[in-house]
């Protein structure tokens, strides 16, 4: 009875009153810490979200030049003329690698091969369908033979017939479409371009120089 008359009374109904303001108070500041914190989280989100995009776009989604090399070559069947009436007949082998750096299948076809001497073409192969996968690196075995046509007025061909040594370059190109993780198709080409020269009497190649 005491406290209900206190609780009724002017300081009571003052004390009820301070203490309501207070706990409103102290509910307007939790409210207000975590709206503050909301655009912070936001911000926060917005920017590793960002980066892990732009992680993405530079490493999975950069399209990235593909990597040929002449790994070794390999001469069977060689035969040549003399000075007199210069010839020159072999089948080459060409080893190369095709790499693929990228995070999506490089597939060609209609690709094409020369073997030349001295910017004459001597032999050509054509490199039909095939494909490399994300990451990966694809060997390749091409056989070219290679013929002179007997030209008698290759000099030349002649003069280095004479001198055992006979120069010869390889060009090969492959072009293809790239996919890259299944968004990006994109057309890309891949070419070797090499020199080397060929030791008649062993059947052997030296100084192998590649671009």
């Amino acid at each position: 009875m005491t406290e209900e008359l206190y609780a009724n009374s002017p300081s009571g109904l003052h004390l009820r009153r301070d203490l309501e303001f207070a706990a409103l108070k102290r509910e307007q500041k939790r409210r207000a810490a975590r709206s503050s914190k909301c655009p912070v989280c936001v911000l926060a989100a917005m920017v590793i979200l960002s980066i892990i995009l732009l992680i993405f776009a530079l490493t999975v989604l950069r399209i990235r030049n593909l990597d040929v090399k002449l790994t070794s070559v390999t001469f069977k069947n060689l035969r040549y003329g003399g000075e007199q009436s210069p010839s020159f007949n072999a089948t080459m082998v060409l080893e190369m690698t095709i790499k693929n750096m990228n995070f999506g299948q490089f597939e060609f076809e209609n690709g094409v091969a020369y073997v030349k001497h001295r910017g004459v073409t001597f032999g050509k192969k054509n490199i039909g369908h095939g494909f490399v996968d994300a990451r990966e690196t694809m060997k390749l075995n091409l056989t070219v033979d290679v013929r002179s046509n007997n030209k008698p007025s290759d000099t030349d061909l002649s003069s280095d017939i004479g001198s055992g040594m006979l120069e010869l370059s390889s060009f090969a190109k492959f072009r293809g479409t790239l996919r890259s993780v299944k968004i990006i198709e994109k057309i890309k080409s891949a070419e070797l371009n090499c020199t080397m020269t060929l030791n008649l009497a062993s059947g052997t190649s030296k100084d192998l120089r590649c671009k």
